[in-house]
């Protein structure tokens, strides 16, 4: 790639000649961490060929879930170099009186760090199952003549709605440019997402920096649409966790005065904090919730930080802990894991905004899951939405 980096693209090729590629995004999880979860696409490869492989070909691509299920239990073997610190050796022999006097002092000899070649087994990478997983879902659908959100509705048993799915766009100015004709009708919530280095730069050392910023918008919006309310979201990447240590009645008062700026707009707050593990994370939103309900406040929590799992998703769609989810599809990996994390919050009442990297294959994915916000792209999101519908 430009940047330097490597990106692994995954193909498959149907009996009919059909070739269907998706790339294998490897996104950030705050559950995957150390030298055992790096994503490497040289050994990623050889997992496709040696693992992958054997395990598809010649099979039938008539249905996805049970190919996509295939791989959960699968495991990669994965080889890093672990880098070993020297220990520091103790200075030896007797230090002479001439040599505290002068200064001369036998210098410790560096050490340096030991390399070690580790092999270890772990599951399928999430980058490669989602790579898979998104050129599968397409070629089954190939395979079956219909779109990929008509398929997901077959397999998984889901009602499509006649309707688009309500939007979530980054505010910035190119957004609301290119998608000024939808914005009353179409785009539900507008997302900002604030700097994660130098707090109070940017969000002041009470928060007061992104309170002038929210109310400026609150100020702006009507010169858009005087009846166009849309709910501003607020990723604040942990942000108010670090600034005010954790506290969550300081917290609570920053929260506040969000609300106050963004009148009459009401609020979401994705991520007021991140803590070092996901019980921690649970257990401050839950805090938080219980403080806001408390004041009547109407902002909701959007918990984001942490959600990297089927198994998150479920101890995180709790209303008591927090008012939606995001749902980030790559960084679930598996296709058939982020499909069922959207169905398991339905059955618990839980809204969920949606993402993806493959806009019109996350369209599909929405449309046919029904998610609270559909978050991305703002214009492609919406004729890819506009061109199914109109086919149906």
């Amino acid at each position: 790639m430009p940047n330097g980096r490597f990106q692994l693209t995954v193909g498959l090729q149907l009996s009919n000649g059909q070739q269907f590629w998706a790339d294998c995004v490897d996104a950030p999880a705050a559950s995957r961490g150390g030298e055992t979860a790096v994503f490497d696409p040289s050994q990623a490869t050889e997992t496709v060929k040696t693992v992958v492989r054997p395990l598809w070909q010649g099979q039938p691509a008539a249905e996805f879930r049970p190919l996509a299920q295939k791989l959960l239990p699968l495991s990669e073997t994965f080889r890093y170099t672990k880098i070993i610190p020297p220990k520091p050796e103790p200075i030896t022999g007797a230090i002479s009186r001439r040599s505290l006097i002068t200064g001369f002092l036998a210098e410790e000899e560096v050490a340096t760090p030991k390399q070690e070649q580790v092999t270890v087994e772990r599951p399928l990478h999430p980058a490669l199952q989602y790579g898979l997983t998104a050129a599968l879902l397409p070629a089954v659908a190939a395979v079956n003549r219909v779109t990929v959100a008509a398929l997901l509705a077959r397999e998984y048993g889901l009602d499509w709605g006649e309707t688009a799915v309500p939007l979530q766009i980054p505010l910035n100015d190119e957004n609301i440019q290119a998608a000024h004709s939808i914005l009353a009708s179409q785009v539900a919530s507008l997302g900002h997402t604030t700097g994660n280095t130098n707090l109070k730069a940017n969000l002041g050392a009470n928060g007061e920096r992104l309170q002038q910023h929210v109310r400026q918008i609150a100020a702006w919006l009507p010169s858009l649409n005087p009846e166009y309310a849309p709910k501003l979201h607020l990723d604040l990447r942990g942000g108010f966790g670090e600034l005010f240590e954790q506290n969550s009645g300081k917290i609570l008062g920053a929260i506040y005065g969000l609300e106050q700026a963004g009148k009459p707009y009401e609020l979401r707050i994705q991520n007021p904090v991140w803590r070092e593990d996901a019980a921690a994370q649970r257990s401050q939103l839950k805090e938080l919730s219980s403080f806001c309900r408390a004041r009547r406040l109407k902002a909701q929590l959007v918990a984001d930080a942490w959600v990297d799992s089927l198994a998150a998703v479920q101890q995180f769609a709790d209303a008591s802990i927090c008012q939606m989810i995001h749902i980030e599809l790559p960084r679930l990996g598996n296709l058939e894991v982020g499909i069922t994390a959207v169905q398991y919050a339905h059955t618990q009442n839980h809204p969920v905004i949606l993402s993806g990297s493959d806009t019109s294959l996350t369209t599909h994915i929405a449309l046919a899951t029904r998610p609270g916000l559909l978050h991305g792209s703002p214009l492609t999101h919406y004729n890819e939405m506009q061109k199914f519908l109109h086919s149906n």
